[in-house]
């Protein structure tokens, strides 16, 4: 299994509209074959930093997800959510 750590820092006036795309991409993304887990959470301790916690069965699924309509459009508006640049984090979970 794969699991994919996305960190997002986004700006105050963006918040709403973040949350909006990834309610959607969130949605659609857990219906996929290969997607095990997909959630997104919100820092205790920093407003507006959220991070996605994804876990697939494989290189192959993530692949697909990858030209997944809505995961473009979020990808084409995180410049302007953005306060700093994501954070990604790829690892192997043995299970």
């Amino acid at each position: 299994m794969k699991v994919i750590n996305a960190q997002f820092f986004i700006k105050e006036d963006k918040r709403e509209e973040f949350l909006e795309d990834t309610k959607a991409l969130i949605k659609e993304t857990r219906k996929e074959e290969g997607c095990i887990e997909y959630h997104l959470y919100e820092s205790v301790e920093e407003k507006n930093t959220f991070i996605m916690v994804e876990i697939w069965a494989d290189q192959a699924a993530i692949e697909i997800h990858n030209q997944s309509p809505l995961l473009h459009q979020l990808f084409d508006k995180v410049g302007d959510f953005s306060a700093k640049a994501p954070v990604l984090k790829v690892s192997e979970l043995e299970g």
